[in-house]
């Protein structure tokens, strides 16, 4: 009986261990090799450098999957602190295993792994919970103790904030029925620097006639500061836009507003933020009131440009004008020729910020 029950267990392991192969085996791989100048024209942290970038993801095993991924940057040229500012040698800003159950709407990811929120990007260590009890509900509750900012332009390596314990987000998504209307309240907070709660809420209106839809969102945000147990400040930020999207995929455009009061919420994005900035000099310092628009276009011959433009206003006085510009092209399939310009100017009246910036990037990149 003993000996029967052995060779059914390992009848049951060589069976799953073929299938965990075949999970592998059906796995895609891909990746980039490109080069990039960035030419910083106030504080002269221009570099020249290579990167490479190789990415795994395995085939479905009974729900899980397994991924990883590498990015390699060496440096060909450096002014000053450009490259070291912008950029690290090597970094693995993957290495984790999913899960994905179909029947419970459940799922989870844990260990290092993409993860995009409004105040998180774009890659964290931890891990993240998922459930859709119905379909007009879901939750997530995600444990973050490290974080890194992978772009071609930037390769942050991970990094903690101020306490081992990390950040905890925890958020839901409840839809209206019978409309396109979404209350998605959350809680972020990370140990020894801040605890947020806000509400979030968004609705899409359709114009079929147009082909477009408009997606109105705004948010509500409680930030309360602290150090060492002690309290150092509070504040509330308004976030809102309005965006027109084109349902052929030919462009978007939209506008909004952020304000923030006294306080300030400047460590907010110590993982990252999701706005339509890559800069955001002084757009979370306190008293701030920033007005801004967006513009996305694909045009013929694989040609899209981004662009952005925000105006910043301080109640003390003093405005910051933001822009930036970012132009794509392929001119053969895979290859991406691209300019991007950035451009911060009247920072320099508020000392609690980085200064004024101009900025040029070009780059060409081959993905495979």
């Amino acid at each position: 009986m003993i000996f029967r029950l052995l060779l059914v267990f390992l009848l049951l392991i060589f069976l799953h261990s073929s299938e965990l192969g075949e999970a592998f085996r059906a796995g895609k791989a891909k990746g980039h090799v490109g080069t990039l100048v960035d030419a910083d024209f106030v504080g002269d942290g221009t570099y020249l450098d290579l990167s490479a970038s190789l990415s795994y993801r395995s085939g479905i095993f009974y729900g899980y999957d397994f991924y990883a991924s590498a990015w390699l940057n060496p440096k060909l040229y450096e002014m000053n602190r450009g490259w070291r500012d912008n950029k690290t040698w090597l970094e693995f800003p993957e290495l984790g295993i999913g899960f994905f159950n179909d029947r419970l709407n459940f799922g989870f990811d844990a260990g290092r792994f993409s993860y995009t929120r409004d105040w998180i990007k774009n890659y964290v260590q931890g891990i993240s919970f998922y459930h859709a009890p119905t379909q007009e509900i879901d939750y997530e509750i995600t444990w973050i103790n490290r974080s890194a900012l992978i772009e071609y332009y930037k390769v942050e390596m991970y990094h903690g904030a101020e306490n081992w314990l990390g950040g905890l987000w925890a958020s839901g998504n409840f839809k209206i029925p019978n409309t396109t209307a979404v209350i998605s309240p959350y809680i972020y907070s990370v140990a020894d620097l801040f605890w947020a709660s806000a509400a979030k809420a968004s609705m899409d209106f359709y114009f079929p006639t147009l082909s477009g839809k408009l997606e109105a969102r705004a948010t509500l945000l409680f930030y309360v500061a602290y150090h060492n147990r002690q309290f150092r400040g509070d504040s509330v930020m308004y976030w809102s836009d309005l965006i027109w999207k084109d349902t052929r995929n030919r462009f978007e455009a939209g506008g909004g507003i952020l304000a923030v009061s006294s306080y300030g919420a400047k460590d907010l994005s110590v993982f990252g933020q999701n706005t339509d900035f890559i800069n955001t000099t002084g757009i979370f310092e306190g008293n701030m009131t920033t007005l801004y628009a967006f513009g996305k276009f694909n045009f013929k011959y694989d040609i899209s440009l981004k662009t952005s433009m925000r105006t910043t206003i301080s109640t003390q006085g003093g405005v910051i004008f933001g822009f930036e510009a970012q132009t794509g092209y392929y001119p053969i399939k895979n290859l991406k020729l691209g300019l991007d310009l950035t451009m911060v100017a009247g920072a320099d009246q508020f000392p609690q910020t980085k200064g004024d910036q101009y900025g040029m990037r070009t780059y060409v990149q081959f993905f495979y």
